[in-house]
């Protein structure tokens, strides 16, 4: 067996570039046991191995270059299981991140493909209750809600991602009067599960979903209001909006889709 190993044959065992090996050296994390005077050729033997090993297995960790080689020279039993500890700690948050996003990027891709074979209505659905973020604040123009949303984005972000789809815009219906003359009340945010916070409240809902590019609020308002009039029946409460497909995610124009809903009185 060979008792004696170059930096290139180091770096093919451990999949770590020379350059990598060659730091670790000047900074006096991992030193060859020799290196030769005239050619500058490191040399290490496999009685290092187990050091190397340790410094993949805490820099995977995250821990800091620093760090790692402070407990490669000087450390207690107490302080290694200490450092361990911490960065289990740290491992077990990123892995709830990790299902965090995992659950956000399943539920966009189940919206969109919904989204792919949803009915144009209008037609009616029995909805259950949805935990929404409120924000109640009048604004007449989307350039003025993006203004918002940046204003609430840190206090809503950790609870769900802030992206087309899950945004909604609410106007009553005495503030509607043109698709040129309109403002709105607020914005909501669907949130993934019940947080404590506003609610729509669950019931039958008129819904029409658009494939035009532009907004046109007060048309499909009167739409619904019509629908549900049709049916004997009376709408309630704002009207909801929400845009589902957008420009950033498809380019063709027949793919865009808004979400009109309101609530019939039950």
């Amino acid at each position: 067996m060979k008792d004696q190993f170059t930096i290139g044959q180091m770096s093919k065992l451990y999949d770590i570039p020379v350059k990598t090996l060659r730091y670790y050296d000047e900074i006096g994390l991992f030193t060859p046991y020799h290196t030769d005077g005239e050619t500058g050729y490191r040399y290490y033997r496999a009685e290092q191995f187990q050091q190397l090993d340790m410094i993949s297995f805490l820099k995977s960790l995250g821990v800091p270059l620093k760090e790692i080689k402070q407990k490669m020279e000087h450390s207690t039993l107490d302080q290694f299981l200490h450092t361990l500890e911490k960065y289990e700690e740290n491992t077990r948050r990123k892995m709830d991140e990790l299902k965090t996003t995992h659950r956000h990027l399943s539920q966009k891709i189940q919206q969109l493909q919904l989204a792919k074979t949803t009915e144009r209505g209008p037609l009616l659905s029995s909805l259950p209750k949805r935990s929404i973020w409120k924000e109640e604040r009048s604004f007449s123009s989307l350039d003025d809600m993006e203004v918002l949303l940046r204003e609430i984005k840190k206090t809503v972000n950790h609870m769900t991602p802030i992206m087309v789809g899950s945004v909604g815009l609410f106007v009553s219906p005495e503030h509607i009067k043109s698709d040129e003359e309109f403002v709105y009340d607020g914005l909501y945010i669907l949130l993934e599960e019940e947080s404590g916070y506003d609610i729509l409240p669950e019931g039958t809902y008129a819904t029409v979903y658009s494939l035009e590019d532009r907004r046109r609020d007060s048309y499909y308002y009167n739409m619904l209001v019509d629908f549900v009039s049709g049916l004997g029946m009376e709408t309630e409460g704002p009207l909801y909006t929400r845009q589902i497909v957008d420009s950033f995610i498809s380019h063709m124009k027949d793919e865009r889709l808004t979400e009109y809903q309101i609530k019939v009185r039950g």
